[in-house]
């Protein structure tokens, strides 16, 4: 794990990317690996190999055989009609990609609440020289960065779409966690906190019944000394934002709280906020 100023510490994928783009956020958008138009992909692929794998194999029987029977012309045909179906889905989904590529600013307008202007403030920070990466590895040894932190905002790589960001003055809480609710497993990551998730509606944790809010970066339950690089963030976040909670469970004028496990969202932040 390691802890050094971005323009050595980014992979050089991500590095083609953004001097691509002229963006952070615009080239972890590019990168997301869920919506319709990787599914598209995903899909148009499976279905092309599959027709393709028809076709010679149809073809290997008449090398062998050498003739074609009436059911290996059908065969032909659909595995051919399937291949070009694949090509075709393929193809959506590649303009589908680059329309959302276009629209990453639209995108994380939705998922931040902040508007155009004060997301392209944050790239210009996280693409400038006082920027901090935090990298992590992999449980196949490979080497990523996970966090960057600039002087107002914190950037998460986030797969299915991309990555997370949130202005360090807006983080109620972060803090490292092994008790991370997912359906019936617990899983390990650095949880964040904001004070959009403090004023929105609490999710039901699947595990215990109550209400819980936030992200959490997933990725880091693969990660080789996950609590270190999770309290490495932590750690720059206080530099920056003394006054944040950076523990999950917590004691305000005698009453205990867990913030992944809340009996009353709201109330239950109302009452930790005003201490």
């Amino acid at each position: 794990m390691k802890k050094e100023k971005a323009e050595t510490e980014m992979i050089e994928k991500m590095q083609k990317l953004v001097r691509k783009y002229g963006s952070v956020l615009q080239a972890y958008r590019s990168r997301a690996r869920g919506g319709r138009a990787v599914r598209a992909m995903a899909v148009g692929s499976l279905v092309f190999v599959t027709g393709v794998f028809i076709v010679l194999v149809l073809l290997l029987l008449f090398f062998v055989e050498k003739s074609f029977s009436g059911d290996s012309v059908e065969g032909m045909l659909l595995g051919g009609g399937l291949a070009l179906l694949g090509l075709l889905t393929i193809l959506i989904g590649v303009v589908k990609h680059r329309a959302q590529v276009r629209s990453y600013l639209d995108f994380y307008q939705r998922e931040t609440g902040y508007s155009a202007e004060e997301l392209q403030a944050a790239d210009r920070e996280l693409m400038g020289a006082g920027v901090m990466t935090i990298a992590g590895k992999t449980n196949r040894a490979k080497e990523e960065v996970m966090f960057m932190i600039t002087e107002h905002y914190l950037m998460s790589v986030w797969p299915n779409k991309g990555c997370y960001l949130v202005r360090l003055e807006d983080i109620v809480a972060v803090f490292h966690s092994c008790q991370i609710p997912f359906i019936s497993i617990y899983l390990e990551g650095l949880y964040v906190i904001s004070k959009r998730d403090v004023e929105g509606r609490g999710q039901v944790n699947p595990l215990t019944k109550k209400q819980c809010g936030g992200y959490y970066n997933a990725i880091m339950s693969e990660q080789q000394n996950a609590e270190t690089v999770c309290m490495n963030v932590v750690e720059e976040i206080v530099k920056r934002v003394p006054n944040v909670i950076t523990q999950q469970h917590i004691v305000v004028n005698g009453e205990k709280f867990d913030l992944l496990s809340l009996q009353n969202w709201r109330e239950d932040w109302n009452r930790i906020l005003r201490g």
